[in-house]
């Protein structure tokens, strides 16, 4: 039985002690002294008892009394009646003693009750006491709040809530899956190892990009291991006192500690795990606090404690050097985006539960899918079936996830969008540009499907089945820098002018040339040199402006030489194809305005018409050569 709070016995007691003091004066009300001396020579005064300075009167009967309220004097049908006295008016009052034995009144002197008044006194205080208890200590001991600042936020699952997903229920991911599971029989049968002198690694990082399924893969962990399992965000080691980050970390390795063997599962490491020193300012902040406290704990792990840290972080870049030293997370399991094999298996997973149609195939999406995450393929099931459900489909179609896809990727369809005959024609040309030189150019991704629907942002677009390379080639790059610069080429060869829409085009070619001559040494000038090894990773606020450039003005002009030349001789190769395959470009973008979706099939058959009107044109020399470069200028 819960103990009940000694607060809330104190209250109830003043409220029994408040409700019998008033209960003699229920329907009493309280008249001024004129009226009680009315009553009194009246003779409906029956007693009278004097407690203190206050007299109340029992009438005879009920009457009609003049009681005084705020909106003015009111009759009122009373039994008795309370009269406030003046300090000891009954004794200056020489007539009102004889008056009431004159009336046959019976007069009742009380002292009033001294514990009461000290307790009436003392009410304020314990009033104050309560609200504090209610409103602070109640709170916080419930919620960890004030009084509980330093306590760990950390979930337990244990036998009581124990975590019911598995190995078996994360598609894909095999080498990884193979690692922790050495982690999960580690904490089964410790001996194998001790016997042979193995110790597994105290901390385990699991790395990849977003959605790829770290958390995942840590549920599947704590379903696997049957041993207590303590989950935490870093940021819930933060709050806005200081010190509380580091004591909330020397709590939850506590208790993993009292509960060995256990798993401790700190998601998104990177907010409180980032380079100390390097922000704006440096410092010793209360993130650093927490860091060094993080660092202390795990490097004072005995070996017999049979504690394992597991964390998780798209950013392993910016971790602090000694956190990934051994003896801490001295093990990383990357988790990177699915191959194709894995998407098939990620889409069977998520797909189990769905009704599909018979033409569904899930081979085709997984190739449709290249670059997609696992939380992005059980997206792109999701919006499937809701646009089945939208049109009242029982079943989810192939023509639903291709719904899906254009939404996901590109946006909602924009109908309201108002784009004139000139401008239409414009984006016509731009998309059969990308089109077409992707149908010509040897190697080039298979080009799915081109279309003039506006979505989102973009007023068309062109989709291909690129091909998962692990390397790409100079020649590689060179093609795709083609294909993109072809929207622009075809505007300028048949609109006559140019227009705004190739902005993106332009982003994403500068951005690779930029890359093939800064990182990969392709560039004319800077062959098998990489002059900014650094920028693998994303931008680290304060330690990316703390850095310099690591060469002179005048290499710098000469990177910007040859990315210029890389650019302008895939514009003149694109500006020349287009040209070349005229015929073709007037049929694309004449589907393109009669149907505004066509598929990669028509392109291709609209390029082979231009081939076979050419003769002794094979793939290998059915691309013109590399314009001569452009002059280097000062």
């Amino acid at each position: 039985m819960k103990k009940l709070n000694p607060w809330l016995i104190v209250l109830f007691v003043l409220a029994l002690m408040l409700m019998y003091s008033q209960t003699a004066n229920v329907g009493r009300p309280t008249v001024n002294y004129s009226e009680f001396q009315d009553l009194l020579r009246q003779d409906r005064i029956e007693r009278v008892d004097i407690v203190g300075s206050r007299a109340t009167a029992t009438l005879t009967e009920p009457t009609q009394v003049n009681v005084d309220t705020p909106s003015g004097t009111q009759q009122r049908q009373a039994e008795g009646v309370t009269v406030q006295l003046s300090p000891s008016s009954a004794v200056r009052d020489d007539e009102l003693i004889p008056a009431l034995r004159e009336q046959g009144v019976t007069v009742n002197f009380r002292e009033p009750s001294q514990w009461f008044s000290i307790l009436l006194s003392l009410l304020p205080l314990l009033m104050l006491g309560a609200l504090f208890y209610f409103f602070f200590v109640r709170a916080q001991s419930s919620q960890g709040g004030m009084m509980q600042f330093g306590q760990s936020k950390a979930k337990k699952y244990g036998k009581e809530n124990k975590v019911d997903t598995k190995f078996t229920d994360v598609a894909g991911h095999e080498e990884a899956k193979k690692e922790l599971v050495e982690v999960v029989d580690f904490l089964k049968n410790p001996g194998k190892y001790h016997q042979i002198g193995a110790e597994i690694p105290k901390g385990v990082l699991l790395v990849g990009p977003p959605g790829t399924g770290k958390t995942l893969l840590a549920r599947a962990i704590a379903g696997e291991a049957d041993v207590p399992f303590f989950s935490v965000s870093a940021s819930e080691f933060m709050e806005m006192f200081v010190g509380v980050g580091a004591s909330r970390v020397r709590t939850l390795f506590e208790d993993a500690r009292k509960n060995a063997p256990a798993i401790m599962f700190i998601d998104e490491i990177d907010s409180i795990g980032r380079k100390r020193g390097a922000g704006i300012g440096g410092g010793h902040d209360e993130r650093e606090q927490t860091l060094n406290q993080i660092l202390s704990e795990m490097d004072g792990f005995d070996k017999a404690s049979n504690v394992i840290v597991l964390a998780a972080t798209n950013r392993p870049d910016v971790l602090d050097p000694a956190l990934l030293r051994p003896g801490r997370f001295d093990r990383q399991v990357t988790i990177d985006l699915p191959n194709m094999k894995e998407r098939v298996a990620i889409l069977k997973v998520h797909l189990r539960n769905k009704p599909l149609g018979e033409g569904v195939d899930v081979d085709e999406l997984a190739k449709s899918t290249p670059y997609f995450s696992g939380a992005d393929l059980k997206n792109l099931a999701n919006e499937a079936a809701l646009e089945a459900a939208r049109i009242g489909k029982t079943q989810i179609e192939m023509s639903d996830f291709y719904r899906a896809l254009d939404k996901i990727t590109l946006g909602l369809e924009n109908g309201s969008l108002t784009i004139s005959d000139q401008e239409k024609r414009a984006i016509a040309y731009h998309e059969a540009g990308h089109a077409v030189t992707a149908a010509v150019i040897p190697g080039s991704d298979k080009l799915q499907k081109v279309s003039i629907i506006p979505r989102g942002r973009a007023l068309g677009a062109a989709f291909y089945l690129p091909e998962e390379n692990v390397l790409m080639s100079k020649e590689k790059l060179e093609n795709q820098l083609v294909v993109a610069l072809g929207g622009r080429a075809a505007e300028e060869v048949f609109i006559g002018s140019v227009t705004s829409g190739a902005a993106d085009d332009f982003r994403k070619a500068t951005n690779m040339a930029r890359k093939m001559v800064l990182e990969w040494g392709m560039g004319d000038n800077f062959a098998n040199m990489a002059l900014n090894p650094d920028s693998g990773g994303p931008v680290f606020l304060g330690e990316d402006m703390a850095k310099t450039r690591s060469y002179s003005e005048h290499t710098a002009q000469l990177v910007d030489e040859d990315v210029k030349r890389i650019l302008y001789r895939a514009y003149e190769r694109a500006k020349a194809l287009v040209s070349e395959y005229g015929q073709a470009m007037h049929e694309v973008s004449d589907a393109l305005l009669t149907q505004e979706l066509i598929t990669g099939d028509v392109v291709r058959s609209a390029v082979a018409k231009v081939k076979g009107d050419m003769p002794g044109l094979t793939p290998a020399n059915g691309t013109p050569p590399l314009p001569p470069a452009p002059a280097a200028t000062d």
